[in-house]
């Protein structure tokens, strides 16, 4: 029987953020475009985020937020404080599905599993009006579209509860998931004595000093001392992403709160582990995958049966996103591909083969004849995320466009031939059947993913 959908609806949907989802989606772009993220070493592990209205705290937000686009993360815990019931201890939401005005975010598994330890409470009535944790969901949606969340509110804790936090954490901060710590600084003090307060907090928060930041005006210090720890164990590099505070933002620093965007990096031997390369398969691995498609096409268009290759190969039964490009005499040929992970990778590799070449519609289909002065291009792609436009525009990645149900895709390698933007975009947008300025309008959704290509 399918699980019966719990949900929790959204609490200051339309007075903290915008209730309608273009709007909400128009303004968190906009955050995103804006944030000019300082150097930062591969991914991060945790982020801080503020969760103020998003009018006052969203530039901030979108600092540690952006550090996500690209990323592969499937899992997000995220700590917060109750605002409105004094508790100690932690509290996971009974929900199986949050609601915001982009949709239903799913609560992971990792939900239930917390909720059979003794330190873990269940509680929607904590959970049902707060937004400490509400505000940090939408700006996942935007950057993670398929995320699963944790959300827990955390109480007071003494020393020896947030030691056992950050051991539990420590063991679900696995690969495929990032914990999220929403936060704001000093609460209403005159500007400059904000920013002393501020400084301090920050301060302890680089220095990993999961005791002196105790002492700090910080909501939820509790959770950030557990967190701080946990970073303290593994290593985690913390850098300050953004500050400001609601004066910065308004202009009245009479009475002002504040806002900081940090991120928590892995050291550079474990970022790269985490790091998918080029050589993510050898030159082996990529030459069977081409042996693959060219045995493929021969078969089917010379005794029209459909190739069973056999492997016992672990990379190659990963379910990932192909295309197949077919090009002839330099010029293309056909190509065809899934842009999601839904079949695995050899079986990704011989569909699209056939695909390219008798069924790639802007093209009469391959003939025996051609074998011979074909090409073959495979191209490994990851999951698109959610992204911005000047984000695609400098990293030249791949892109997924859509707009009133239409859409196209390009691949990395289309910069070589359109290497100006916008005669890129606006290509992409004739090619989905749109205006050619289509990729500026506000109901436009764009997506970025990187691709391993190789060739015969």
């Amino acid at each position: 029987m399918p699980q019966q959908k719990i949900i929790r609806p959204a609490a200051v949907s339309g007075s903290w953020y915008p209730g309608i989802k273009a709007e909400l989606r128009e303004m968190i772009n906009g955050f995103l475009d804006q944030a000019d993220l300082p150097a930062a070493t591969g991914l991060p592990r945790i982020l801080f985020a503020p969760h103020a209205g998003y009018p006052y705290s969203g530039p901030v937000a979108a600092y540690s937020f952006k550090t996500l686009l690209g990323a592969d993360y499937k899992k997000a815990i995220i700590l917060g404080p109750s605002h409105n019931f004094p508790v100690s201890g932690l509290y996971l939401s009974g929900a199986t599905h949050w609601e915001t005005p982009l949709g239903l975010v799913k609560l992971a598994d990792i939900n239930s599993e917390l909720a059979k330890l003794p330190s873990f409470k269940v509680d929607d009535k904590v959970h049902e009006p707060e937004h400490s944790l509400e505000m940090e969901v939408p700006f996942l949606q935007t950057v993670l579209p398929e995320i699963e969340i944790v959300p827990i509110i955390v109480g007071q804790l003494n020393v020896s509860q947030q030691t056992e936090l950050a051991r539990v954490l420590a063991q679900y901060l696995t690969e495929d998931t990032v914990l999220i710590v929403s936060v704001d600084l000093s609460h209403y003090h005159p500007y400059k004595d904000a920013v002393a307060l501020d400084q301090q907090s920050i301060s302890d928060i680089l220095e990993l000093d999961n005791q002196g930041i105790l002492a700090d005006e910080i909501d939820a210090p509790w959770a950030v001392g557990a967190v701080l720890e946990l970073a303290k164990a593994q290593s985690y590099q913390p850098q300050l992403l953004k500050y400001l505070n609601s004066g910065d933002v308004t202009g009245d620093k009479s009475k002002v709160v504040g806002y900081g965007a940090v991120g928590f990096f892995g050291t550079k031997e474990q970022e790269n582990k985490r790091t998918k390369k080029q050589d993510e398969y050898s030159d082996a691995e990529k030459k069977e995958l081409l042996r693959v498609a060219r045995t493929t096409i021969e078969m089917y268009l010379k005794e029209g049966k459909t190739y069973q290759p056999k492997t016992d190969n672990p990379k190659f039964l990963e379910k990932r996103g192909v295309f197949v490009t077919l090009n002839k005499n330099g010029q293309l040929r056909g190509c065809v591909g899934y842009i999601e992970p839904i079949k695995p990778l050899i079986e990704a590799v011989r569909d699209n083969a056939i695909s390219a070449a008798v069924h790639d519609n802007r093209f009469l289909p391959v003939d025996q004849s051609e074998l011979k002065d074909l090409e073959i291009e495979i191209s490994v792609l990851t999951v698109p995320q959610a992204d911005t436009l000047a984000n695609i525009i400098k990293n030249k990645s791949g892109v997924v466009l859509q707009k009133g149900g239409r859409g196209a895709t390009y691949l990395p390698q289309v910069w070589e031939d359109l290497p100006d933007a916008d005669q890129f975009f606006s290509s992409l947008c004739l090619k989905g059947g749109l205006a050619g300025d289509c990729y500026r309008d506000a109901g436009a959704e764009l997506f970025s993913y990187e691709a391993i290509v190789f060739q015969e």
